[in-house]
């Protein structure tokens, strides 16, 4: 009968041949050549030794973790621009789903993103040769734009060909051409441009959208733009190259202005590089719908068009490339003869007479009308939660501390985050909410709550006449000294109740107080010039006519 081999164990062979099988015979064990193998002895158990033996467990492996390998160079770049494109998409979606605008403005900001890539040394990954070094980076490349979907294709009007270039650089304002040059080839768009994409887009089919609702919205996180690096996918997270994360993390709040200027900037660029011109701004639309948010009386529309004619305004973004002035910026120019409108019209400080056309207002009373907030104001405002400090946190009730807490989750912790959250989490999980959380409204339950507080607004101001009289007689004006106003040039320089008016525009348009300020002043200006050249005129004419 022939002997049972069996296996040496891993890195054991016989001594003598190599051999690397082996078997028993009479307690003794022998290769499969016959070499005898010292130290080993075979014996057999008793019976009563059986089941003796413990039990036997054996170490659990761990599951080795794939480690995400960060792009870098022309691949990182490319992902980048990706990411932007995601965020893009997902504006452009809550815009047409749940704003109701028409489902054309997703081309039109197509065509816009694409003609903004359009210069940039782009390559198409899955069309690349990969060599076997950098297999497994174009795996992860092409993995991550699949987790990341379709939509918007940026690569279809990209400009293949070129090596790959280690110089790249954000796009600043400075920069009018994307075309490259010899020291940056990527001129690469920032996060905020993809807001301003939006409003262009809005803008280029007319749509009844300020720069200051695209803000709005993005401060309230209902558009994609604060919290964009955490709602991303966590593998494209971790596969994004470092100096990315911080272009993409803008904070916790979007400064006022930021998005007129990157606006600004896109309008000249694209006027640079391709010769495109933008609509003007629907003046008529804005200009009503910023007199009635600060609770103004109508009248001021038709002092506001005259102005604007008068200083030959055509509401348009500046494409010239000349000097840049405030009050060249469309918005920023309805929002001051607004402003100056009302400053002209019910003059802020009643201190000596008034001049003919001139109404006194009670200033004190519409400034409490505007401190006046919707009935359901249990809640934290949303956009404010920003504001919140280390002190109003522990003074603060159990409603606002968990929308505060909510918008925190929402900002900085995100659904995919890793184990910490849940650890976070795990203590309160059989603890019951005590508040309400913020109702989700549709969006007729927001324009018509919005109607709502705004007619509020208007009969606590001028249900009554009291709010405009006459009650001191108007005097001539002598114009040559200029407007019968002052001129203020800084923001230390607003009276109190000026400051208040002048701070309630800029907050609704979005923009810098000094920067309302200085436009007022040029608007001011201008019609100073005016009234002096009509004055001499008048006084030329008497002289004629003597």
């Amino acid at each position: 009968m022939s002997p049972k081999y069996h296996k040496f164990p891993p890195g054991e062979r016989c001594e003598e041949c190599g051999s690397r099988q082996w078997y028993a015979q009479d307690a003794l064990r022998y290769c499969r050549r016959g070499h005898l193998l010292e130290g080993f002895a075979a014996h057999s158990g008793d019976e009563d030794d059986f089941g003796t033996q413990g039990r036997t467990t054996r170490k659990k492996k761990e599951k080795p973790q794939k480690v995400a390998v960060k792009l870098s160079g022309d691949l990182g770049r490319e992902l980048y621009l990706e990411v932007l494109q995601l965020v893009l998409r997902k504006q452009v979606w809550w815009l047409v789903r749940d704003r109701g605008f028409p489902e054309e403005l997703e081309g039109i900001v197509q065509s816009l993103w694409a003609l903004r890539v359009r210069s940039l040394p782009l390559k198409i990954v899955s069309a690349r040769k990969p060599a076997d070094d950098s297999q497994g980076r174009d795996d992860d490349a092409m993995s991550v734009s699949s987790s990341m979907g379709g939509g918007m294709s940026s690569q279809a009007e990209s400009v293949a060909g070129g090596e790959s270039s280690s110089e790249w650089e954000l796009s600043d304002t400075t920069t009018k051409t994307w075309e490259p040059d010899v020291g940056r080839r990527w001129k690469l768009p920032h996060l905020i441009d993809t807001l301003a994409l939006c409003y262009l887009g809005c803008l280029t089919r007319r749509l009844p959208v300020s720069t200051s609702d695209i803000h709005h919205w993005a401060q309230e996180g209902r558009l994609e733009y604060l919290s964009a690096f955490t709602n991303l996918p966590k593998n494209v997270r971790d596969r994004l190259p470092a100096e990315f994360h911080r272009a993409l993390q803008p904070g916790d709040h979007l400064k006022h202005g930021r998005l007129q200027d990157a606006a600004r900037d896109l309008v000249l660029a694209f006027r640079a590089n391709f010769d495109v011109t933008f609509p003007p701004v629907n003046h008529v639309f804005t200009i009503v719908r910023y007199i009635r948010d600060l609770v103004l009386p109508f009248e001021l529309y038709s002092i506001c068009t005259a102005i604007a004619k008068i200083i030959g305004a055509d509401f348009a973004h500046q494409a010239d490339g000349l000097k840049r002035k405030a009050m060249r910026d469309p918005e920023t120019l309805m929002i001051a003869l607004v402003v100056v409108s009302a400053k002209l019209r019910y003059p802020f400080e009643s201190s000596g007479g008034r001049a003919v056309g001139q109404k006194a207002m009670d200033w004190s009373r519409w400034e409490a009308t505007r401190h006046s907030k919707p009935v359901d104001n249990d809640h934290i405002t949303p956009g404010e939660e920003y504001t919140v400090t280390a002190n109003d946190v522990l003074t603060m009730d159990k409603t606002k501390l968990d929308d505060y807490m909510d918008w925190f989750e929402s900002m900085f912790l995100g659904d995919e985050n890793s184990g910490t959250a849940e650890v976070l989490r795990e203590p309160f999980l059989g603890e019951p909410r005590h508040s309400e959380s913020r109702k989700t409204l549709s969006l007729e339950q927001e324009i018509e709550q919005h109607d709502k507080h705004f007619a509020q607004q208007y009969r606590d101001m001028y249900a009554t006449s009291k709010s405009t009289t006459d009650s001191t007689v108007p005097q001539q004006r002598d114009y040559a000294d200029g407007l019968w106003c002052p001129i203020w040039q800084t923001v230390e320089d607003l009276p109190d109740i000026a400051r208040f008016a002048y701070k309630e525009a800029a907050d609704l348009a979005a923009i810098p107080l000094s920067t309302l300020v200085r436009a007022c002043g040029q608007i001011e200006r201008r019609l100073e010039v005016v009234c002096k050249e009509r004055w001499s005129e008048r006084k030329g004419k008497r002289k004629d006519s003597e």
